[in-house]
């Protein structure tokens, strides 16, 4: 564990700081949130807002997510 004064409380958290360099993760939460997690940290991050498209023909549902990539 890198940190062992500030506990993580999310698992984006923990990813953020026990994830190895050019692991991937997706997650609900908005890019300025995951970007000031990782500054927070001090780890490199990269994000891309994808569309997930569900449901049925009659009735599709869009939700936004996040592609986190440590570097």
């Amino acid at each position: 564990m890198r940190t062992k004064d500030k506990k993580q409380r999310t698992l984006e958290t923990w990813m953020i700081v026990n994830g190895n360099k050019g692991d991937v993760f997706y997650s609900h939460k908005a890019d300025q949130h995951l970007t000031a997690i990782s500054t927070y940290y001090k780890r490199k991050i990269t994000t891309e807002r994808l569309a997930l498209v569900g449901g049925s023909k009659e009735d599709p549902t869009i939700k936004t997510i996040t592609k986190v990539t440590l570097i």
